[in-house]
């Protein structure tokens, strides 16, 4: 609620963020959350739409998709786009890809979805614990240091122009960093919290690689692994698991129970995948992403 709150309530530079509900009387049948992106890719729209079990195949969904169609189209907006977060883990098919399909919605892309039960004990994360010539790690909490601002933003632009996206309509966002303390204030009015593990090039002063982890205490029982980007000249050199392994160690000493930690990493990104392999993630299942052209 409080992440919901903050996202639709206020004001923000990049996302404008509301819904529409469906209800009978006192009772909701079905929802529709939808992002307005202002900065970058300002002629889609993202939606995701959610029916109550006990209201599904009666046209909830429908109705609810024809009135985002209906208010996207006002808006100017060329696309809606929307995951299916329940796929099979092999073919990412489920009722909500058939639902999309029949709308006229195309597959564009697809993410694994892993899970890695944490704790995970000391000793298999010490496997990992080799640090690699030339680079040393430094940490934080909710805000990057100042002095590695203009670097973490290059580093949040170059993950979001090398992730895969499959076929998708997407450009990525020029991350500044006024746009980094803007996303870190949000993130802490919403109660989220994020941890961050980075890899400097000693002999340039870069940043090579991050990555992040975090989650919010209204939801303990879930923690997500956000982004992790290691910088194409500095491949190769085992950076990946070398900022998360320590970054997983940082995370859990704040666990009081066991928690899974919850990640998507496109097919095509075998080397992450291969990392979290490692670690020991397993596969639950597919995400699939479908856009209708309008």
């Amino acid at each position: 609620m409080a992440e919901a709150r903050v996202l639709m309530a206020g004001d923000h530079a990049d996302v404008r963020a509301d819904g529409l509900g469906l209800v009978d009387g006192d009772t909701w049948l079905g929802i529709a959350w939808l992002d307005w992106w202002l900065l970058s890719n300002t002629e889609t729209v993202e939606v995701e739409i959610a029916v109550a079990a006990p209201f599904r195949r009666r046209g909830v969904a429908t109705q609810l998709l024809d009135a985002v169609i209906e208010r996207a189209r006002a808006d100017g907006r060329r696309v809606l786009s929307g995951f299916d977060l329940g796929g099979d883990p092999v073919t990412g098919n489920s009722a909500g890809t058939a639902f999309a399909a029949a709308r006229g919605f195309v597959r564009k892309h697809s993410e694994l979805h892993q899970v890695l039960e944490l704790p995970v004990p000391d000793e298999q994360l010490a496997k990992f614990d080799q640090p690699v010539d030339g680079y040393e790690l430094v940490q934080w909490r909710e805000h990057a240091p100042a002095e590695w601002l203009d670097e973490f933003a290059v580093l949040l632009t170059g993950m979001e122009d090398d992730v895969p996206s499959g076929d998708r309509t997407v450009e990525s966002t020029q991350w500044t960093p006024e746009l980094i303390r803007a996303a870190e204030a949000r993130r802490l009015a919403q109660g989220r919290f994020t941890y961050t593990t980075a890899a400097v090039h000693t002999a340039s002063g870069e940043l090579a690689a991050y990555t992040q982890m975090g989650g919010t205490p209204e939801t303990p029982d879930r923690l997500n692994q956000y982004d992790t980007f290691v910088r194409p000249n500095h491949r190769g050199r085992g950076l990946g698991i070398a900022v998360k392994a320590p970054n997983l160690r940082s995370l859990q000493t704040r666990l009081t129970r066991p928690t899974p930690l919850h990640t998507w990493n496109a097919p095509e990104n075998a080397p992450m995948i291969a990392v979290n392999d490692k670690l020991g993630f397993r596969p639950v299942a597919q995400r699939t992403l479908w856009e209708l052209e309008l």
